[in-house]
C-alpha cells in the first residue's frame, strides 16, 4: 500500500503565522530602519549646541548614544542577512531620508524637542508592529534590537515630555511656536505612510515655514539656559593657567565648576558627528555618539555635586568657552580640539582622584576616578579618527600634528577676550567661593 502513495502529493501542514517575511524583505526593512535611527542621531547632534534649556541640554546626549547603538544593531543585522554584501545604500529610502531631514528646521530647540517626540512615537509604533509580524524564531536576533529599541524609545519619550514641560516654564514665550512645530511635524509624520511598506514612493516636501519652522544650521557657539551665571570662562584659569587649580576647599568647587563645564566637550563631540559622520566608517557615529555622552555625564557630575553641597543655580558659572573658540575652524580642527584637551590634561585626573580620596571626599574621588577611565578612552578615540580622517584626505600630518591648529584656537580666544569677560569671570569665582565658605562653616 505504502509503495503506491505518491508522496509528491502529500505536505504536512505549515503554519502560515510565521512565514510572512522573507529574508531580503527583512533586510530592506531593518535597512530603513537604520537609515532612520542614523538621521535621529545627527539631528540630535545638530541641535545639542544651540538647545539652550537645561534639562534638554542634558538628556539630548543621551538619547543620540542610545538611538546610534540601536542604529549600528540595525545595521549589523542588515549586514548579517544580506552577507557577504557590506554596503549599505539609500537607494529607495531616498524620500524618507529626506522628509527626516525636514525636521531638523524647528524655529528653537524647545520646539525641536516637542517635534522630536511625535517622530520617536512614530518609530515606537512601527517597531511593536513589526515585532508582531517577525517571527521569533528564525529572526531572534532582531527580536532581542526590537526589545531594546522599544524599552529606549518609551523611555526617552516620557524624559522629553518632562523635559519639554519643564522647558516652558522658563520659556513660556516658546510655547505657542512650539505647539504651531509640532502640528506640522504630525503632518511630515503623516507623510511617511506606512514604514513596513517597501513599495518605492515619491514623497513631496514641506514648506516648514508654514509651521513657523526655519533651515537648519548647527550653532558654533553654545547657547546656555538664563537661569545660571553666564560668562563666556567659566572659571579663572581658563584665562590664565598659571594660577593653578588650588587646594582644599577651592580645588574641590573648582573641579565641580570645571566638570560642570565639560558641557563645551559635549558640544563639540556632537558637532564633529554632525560634521564628519558622512566622511567617515560607520563606526565613527557610535564613537563619537559615546564620546558626546561621556561628556555631558561629567557635565553632570558637576552639576549634581554643586547641586547636593546647595548651590543655587544662578551663582553656577557656565561658559562658553572653548566650544565657541572653535567656531571658526575647521571641523578636522574641532575634533582636534577635544584630542588636545583630553590628552593635554589627562594627568590630572588620578592625581585629583587621589587627593580628594586622602580629604575625605569620596564622590569627588569617585567622580574624577571614571572621568579619568573615560578620558584614557577618549585619548584613543581622538587618535583612532583623526588619523581615519588625515589619512583619507590625503594630509601627511600625524594626530599629534594637528594640535597646534586646536592650541591655536584656543589661545587666540583667550588673548581676544576683553577686559569685561574677565571681570564677570572673577566675580562669579568670588560669589561661588563666599558660598562654598558659608557651607563649609556649617559642617
Amino acid at each position: 500500500m505504502a509503495d503506491s502513495i505518491n508522496l509528491m502529493d502529500w505536505r504536512l501542514p505549515a503554519p502560515t503565522d510565521r512565514a510572512q517575511l522573507m529574508v531580503a524583505e527583512s533586510a530592506g526593512i531593518l535597512k530603513r530602519f537604520y537609515l532612520i535611527q542614523r538621521e535621529l542621531v545627527l539631528m540630535q547632534a545638530g541641535w545639542l549646541p544651540g538647545a539652550d534649556h537645561w534639562q534638554s541640554k542634558l538628556l539630548l546626549p543621551e538619547v543620540l548614544w542610545q538611538d546610534a547603538l540601536v542604529a549600528d544593531e540595525f545595521r549589523r543585522r542588515v549586514l548579517e542577512l544580506r552577507f557577504p554584501r557590506r554596503e549599505i545604500v539609500v537607494g529607495d529610502d531616498a524620500p524618507i531620508v529626506q522628509l527626516l531631514q525636514q525636521f531638523r528646521n524647528a524655529p528653537d530647540g524647545l520646539a525641536f524637542i516637542e517635534g522630536l517626540q511625535v517622530v520617536k512615537s512614530k518609530l515606537r509604533t512601527t517597531y511593536r508592529n513589526y515585532l508582531e509580524r517577525i517571527d521569533h524564531l528564525d529572526d531572534a536576533p532582531t527580536v532581542r534590537i526590537l526589545r531594546q529599541a522599544l524599552a529606549d524609545l518609551d523611555e526617552q519619550i516620557a524624559r522629553l515630555s518632562t523635559a519639554a514641560a519643564d522647558g516652558f516654564q522658563v520659556y513660556p514665550e516658546r510655547h505657542a511656536p512650539a505647539q504651531q512645530w509640532t502640528r506640522g511635524t504630525r503632518t511630515m509624520v503623516e507623510q511617511l505612510g506606512d514604514l513596513l511598506d517597501l513599495t518605492p514612493r515619491d514623497i513631496a516636501m514641506p514648506a516648514v515655514t508654514e509651521f513657523g519652522g526655519r533651515e537648519f544650521a548647527i550653532s558654533r557657539t553654545g547657547a546656555r539656559d538664563r537661569r545660571f551665571n553666564l560668562n563666556r570662562f567659566g572659571w579663572p584659569d581658563n584665562l590664565d593657567r598659571a594660577i593653578g587649580p588650588g587646594v582644599g576647599l577651592l580645588l574641590q568647587v573648582r573641579q565641580s565648576v570645571h566638570h560642570l563645564n565639560e558641557l563645551w566637550a559635549a558640544e563639540m563631540a556632537a558637532a564633529c558627528l554632525f560634521d564628519l559622520a558622512a566622511d567617515a566608517e560607520p563606526e565613527f557615529l557610535t564613537d563619537a555618539a559615546r564620546w558626546c555622552f561621556d561628556e555631558i555625564r561629567h557635565c553632570r557630575m558637576g552639576f549634581t555635586r554643586l547641586t547636593e553641597w546647595g548651590f543655587p543655580i544662578g551663582e553656577m558659572s557656565l561658559g562658553t568657552f572653548p566650544y565657541d573658540a572653535g567656531a571658526d575652524a575647521a571641523p578636522l580642527t574641532r575634533l582636534a580640539m577635544i584630542f588636545y584637551f583630553e590628552s593635554t590634561y589627562i594627568h590630572t585626573k588620578p592625581e585629583r582622584a587621589k587627593i580628594f580620596g586622602e580629604w575625605g571626599d569620596a564622590v569627588s574621588s569617585h567622580d574624577m576616578d571614571f572621568d579619568w577611565a573615560d578620558e584614557q578612552i577618549h585619548t584613543h578615540l581622538g587618535t583612532r579618527w583623526l588619523k581615519y580622517f588625515l589619512e583619507k584626505r590625503g594630509d601627511p600630518r600625524r594626530p599629534t600634528d594637528v594640535r597646534p591648529d586646536a592650541e591655536a584656537c584656543v589661545k587666540q580666544a583667550i588673548a581676544n577676550a576683553p577686559p569685561g569677560d574677565r571681570a564677570k569671570t572673577q566675580a562669579a569665582f568670588e560669589t561661588m567661593m563666599t558660598r562654598a565658605r558659608q557651607f563649609a562653616l556649617k559642617t
